[in-house]
């Protein structure tokens, strides 16, 4: 994608996302597939399960054009806001997801799928090198812009507490205390 696209897709992403200062991290992945499912004119649920290790988030289609995204439980908020971004990404770079039997589908949509079950699934996946390269450019994007205008926001400013992995993330991304430059 040309970083001329790639600002205009996030700069129109953010403000659909129309978030206020209160918005948490959880409520930004909800707001952010009701809004790529305007955008894209599709159904999308979003589901949040332990895919187990080494799996952190898939993306397939139904048979009758469902979009399922299921992001991991074994990271933490920020962490599955990240692993969001990137199915979304390619969503919104028009890649094509793997495509789901209607048994697959119907399994999916209950709690009790093995997470076996999931990562044969995941497997299935025909996404290239590059198209993974794609969607990481545009969840970073994605990310950058939502660091920024969480940047923007009149609230007290974000001073971590621990060093744990939700600070580092934050702190790897770019983040900087209001007032401080990095």
């Amino acid at each position: 994608m040309k970083p001329r696209h790639l600002r205009a897709l996030r700069d129109d992403l953010i403000r659909e996302l129309n978030l206020d200062s209160s918005a948490t991290t959880e409520t930004v992945c909800l707001r952010l597939c009701e809004v790529v499912a305007q955008r894209q004119q599709r159904e999308i649920r979003l589901r949040f399960d332990d895919l187990g290790a080494g799996l952190s988030g898939l993306w397939a289609v139904t048979d009758d054009d469902v979009h399922v995204v299921i992001v991991t439980t074994a990271r933490s908020w920020v962490h599955r806001l990240l692993i969001l971004l990137h199915e979304i990404a390619h969503m919104l770079c028009g890649h094509q997801p793997m495509q789901l039997s209607t048994g697959e589908a119907n399994a999916l949509f209950y709690p009790d799928l093995s997470p076996d079950m999931l990562r044969v699934l995941a497997g299935r996946t025909t996404l290239s090198r590059d198209e993974e390269r794609e969607a990481d450019q545009v969840a970073g994007a994605l990310t950058q812009g939502l660091i920024d205008w969480a940047q923007r926001q009149e609230v007290r400013p974000f001073e971590p507490g621990r060093d744990d992995l939700a600070t580092r993330a934050w702190y790897t991304l770019g983040y900087t205390p209001r007032g401080h430059h990095g």
